[in-house]
């Protein structure tokens, strides 16, 4: 009795539920032709989605196609690893680079496609792969079905819960190329250290050719000279003989003097032993500043510094170094009434800037380069005697240590040479 009651019961509900679905329906044509109507309404409605619906899958087959395409012929080989590191899928490329073909490929290992020497790294890798959102890279070595081996760079990431997309690509040219490079740089090296010796042989011959040579003449010079003078003397008496040429001979005999003491003090600069230590270039301009006083009689000179860094140095080379460049300053400003010449110093992170400013006659920065070059010369000898060699001496005492030198000038309005100094200097032979 009571199963025919709940059979009722839902019958009613069912009815319900259909006079309401009705009732909100569109109300169905009154005749004949206008069911017909409606109906070819909706039979032309569902031909258009029809027609829309085998365009969306023709594209969608042309995109799956265009997939496939650069999926299989992309320059990398692609695999797709389930956990156990099984080959689920594998593009064209992967099969050529291991020699075997795609369907060889599925469902094997791909350790078993791994160089002995590399399957540890790939039994590291694969766990790390799953474990990371962020992808892997490493570099290992591959074997193909021929037994030879051959270098990849490994590029995974996580592809579905479970597994893992890897490219691998093949890298033996590049590494072939780093060797090549390595190989070349290995006999750079040698032929750069060969060269050097080279180099500083022939310098080291040089130098005592130089030195040999200027040596050798300056006891001939002297007896010149000496022999002159006693010509001279012996003619002086004799009527009607002229000796204004001695005069020339003369001075052609010391300037070949000069020259060559000059040449041999460059020499020195660039060989005399060095030791380092701890110097106040306070201390190095205050003895100067006494040395050169000689220099300075009878001039209104103007001769200071600013407060000078310790430094570590040879304590001649940088004596050498503030001499040359303050006799420098004192030659080049004998024109001005007021002399004034300033040392200062200026601290970089990795060295310390001198600076040697003079009132001077200055030069034309067009020629700056030449200032530092043995027996160049920017001013005429007549108007500022010398050997033209003491910035060269500059130069080269500084370079030996690591450091550094240049100028600023103007014409008539003063020079500026300044000195790097490294804060770790070594010497450089």
């Amino acid at each position: 009795m009571s199963e025919e009651r709940n059979l009722k019961d839902l019958r009613e509900v069912a009815e319900q539920q259909i006079e309401a679905r009705i009732s909100l329906a569109a109300p169905l044509p009154e005749t004949p032709e206008a069911l017909r109507h409606e109906l070819s309404v909706h039979q032309i409605e569902l031909e258009l989605q029809n027609e829309e619906l085998r365009q969306s899958v023709l594209q969608l087959r042309q995109a799956h196609e265009r997939y496939l395409g650069l999926y299989d012929f992309a320059p990398v080989g692609y695999f797709t690893l389930d956990a156990g590191g099984n080959i689920q899928e594998a593009n064209l490329r992967a099969g050529r680079l291991l020699g075997v073909g795609r369907p060889q490929l599925l469902g094997r290992r791909l350790a078993q496609f791994t160089a002995p020497e590399s399957r540890s790294t790939l039994a590291t890798l694969l766990p790390r792969l799953l474990a990371s959102r962020d992808g892997l890279v490493a570099e290992l070595k591959l074997q193909r079905a021929d037994g030879s081996v051959f270098p990849v760079r490994l590029e995974g990431q996580l592809h579905l819960p479970g597994g893992s997309l890897i490219a691998v690509t093949d890298v033996s040219t590049e590494k072939a190329a780093q060797e090549e490079l390595l190989r070349l740089n290995e006999t750079l090296e040698a032929r750069v250290v060969e060269r050097t010796a080279k180099i500083r042989e022939l310098g080291d011959e040089l130098r005592t050719v130089a030195v040999a040579v200027a040596e050798d003449l300056l006891a001939p010079l002297r007896r010149v000279g000496a022999f002159a003078e006693l010509l001279r003397r012996a003619v002086s008496a004799v009527p009607d003989v002229p000796v204004q040429h001695f005069d020339a001979l003369f001075r052609s005999v010391e300037r070949i003097e000069e020259l060559a003491r000059a040449l041999l003090e460059y020499n020195q600069a660039s060989s005399m032993r060095a030791r380092l230590i701890p110097l106040d270039l306070n201390r190095v301009f205050s003895e100067l500043h006494k040395e050169l006083r000689p220099q300075m009689t009878g001039r209104d000179v103007h001769l200071t510094s600013a407060a000078l860094p310790t430094v570590t140095a040879d304590s001649r080379t940088m004596q050498l170094i503030f001499l040359k460049l303050l006799e420098n300053a004192l030659k080049f400003s004998a024109t001005r009434e007021r002399v004034n010449i300033h040392v200062g110093a200026e601290e970089t992170g990795t060295e310390y800037i001198l600076s040697f400013e003079d009132n001077g006659v200055g030069f034309n920065n067009r020629h700056r380069d030449k200032l530092f070059q043995v027996f160049k010369r920017l001013h005429p000898e007549s108007a500022f005697p010398g050997t033209g060699i003491g910035l060269a001496v500059v130069r080269r005492a500084a370079t030996r240590f690591g450091g550094r030198v240049w100028a600023e000038g103007r014409q008539g309005e003063g020079a500026t040479f300044f000195v790097a100094w490294p804060k770790h200097p070594n010497v450089l032979e």
